[in-house]
């Protein structure tokens, strides 16, 4: 299993401070862990009736370097589902569009499954990675025992290059097909003037898939007439420039500009997954997409409120208000106090 050696603290036992990226995991959402720094009534209220159920998802990639001692490690997850891809007529995307991940071998085409590492220990049968989900970030809150990754389960690189990757380029070949045969039935139904000169019809640009940007079958040519040693390390090189391409969507010391406050904060299991949420009990991803904004939006009405309150006329005094932005700025960056500027606290506690 592939392991980010940067955050692992004992070689023997597989302890690290930061879950390791392409492995499966369990979440759930602390909602009023969120809002408690607004110390807003209304939104705690609003927070405790929640309730948050577990989700099964895939780590993809990993914002920023873990260090030790952080109070959460921020993620880029995807959900696994237990059926197949919904249908968008709008974008071409039909329901066929899933890989079975094994011991699932349910599919509606008998694609193969993805074999995760290691061999058996994934716990579902119902389980499948959708084409071009809706990717989100999480901040992954710390544990004092850390991460136990004795029993983890990941893709390996071997299986993301040679299944996953390519199974998604078939996705999005059939996809761009049915895009350009829709753009050229309709352009058949408007005569065009003679005098326009007929072009190639521009590429469809497809992006957003599960674990690699999507190439059209044309630009790998050279790969699949080539034999299977050369082929394998040409995908080895174009896996290095996904990697690259990965690394430059980090800011490899803090993460993303993205406000923490609204990106939401969740408790993680990545051994002995099924020990913390039963098959029968995984959920829809479109729950845990409606709890992501449902506290989103509970955290920009008490941002709202609180900036409302500091402002409101007569309430507190300039030196007051700069002290209390500048307070709120550091819990939520977890600093040590160290003295920030007035317009700084301002502006990045409030905007």
């Amino acid at each position: 299993m592939a392991q980010s050696d940067a955050s692992q603290v004992d070689n023997d036992n597989n302890i690290f401070y930061s879950p390791s990226p392409r492995s499966y995991a369990i979440i759930r959402l602390d909602p009023l862990e969120m809002v408690r720094p607004f110390n807003d009534a209304q939104a705690l209220l609003e927070a405790q009736a929640m309730q948050p159920k577990s989700y099964l998802i895939y780590l993809r990639l990993e914002r920023a370097l873990p260090w030790p001692d952080q109070p959460w490690y921020r993620f880029q997850v995807e959900p696994i589902a237990t059926t197949l891809r919904p249908e968008d007529e709008a974008r071409c995307i039909t329901s066929d569009m899933c890989i079975p991940i094994f011991p699932n071998t349910n599919h509606p085409n008998g694609r193969e499954s993805l074999q995760p590492s290691p061999e058996g220990l994934f716990p579902y049968d119902n389980c499948y990675h959708w084409f071009q989900p809706k990717l989100v970030d999480v901040r992954i809150r710390a544990r004092p025992e850390m991460f136990d990754e004795t029993n983890a389960v990941s893709i390996s690189v071997r299986t993301r290059i040679r299944t996953l990757m390519r199974l998604l380029d078939e996705d999005g070949d059939k996809m761009m097909k049915s895009r350009q045969s829709r753009q050229q039935a309709a352009s058949a139904e408007v005569p065009l003037p003679s005098k326009w000169i007929a072009a190639e019809p521009e590429p469809i640009e497809i992006s957003g898939c599960c674990d690699a940007a999507w190439q059209h079958p044309a630009q790998l040519k050279a790969a699949e007439a080539s034999s299977e040693a050369s082929s394998l390390c040409s995908t080895h090189d174009n896996h290095s420039n996904h990697s690259l391409d990965n690394l430059a969507a980090m800011d490899i010391f803090s993460g993303p500009s993205d406000d923490a406050e609204l990106v939401p904060l969740v408790d993680l299991w990545i051994s002995e997954l099924a020990d913390h949420l039963k098959q029968e009990d995984i959920p829809d991803p479109q729950e845990m997409y409606a709890e992501f904004e449902h506290i989103a939006k509970i955290v920009r009405e008490a941002r709202i409120r609180s900036y409302a309150a500091l402002t409101a006329p007569g309430q507190v005094s300039d030196d007051e208000f700069v002290a209390r932005a500048g307070e709120r700025h550091r819990k939520k960056r977890n600093l040590s106090g160290e003295p920030l500027s007035a317009i700084h606290n301002i502006l990045d506690a409030y905007f």
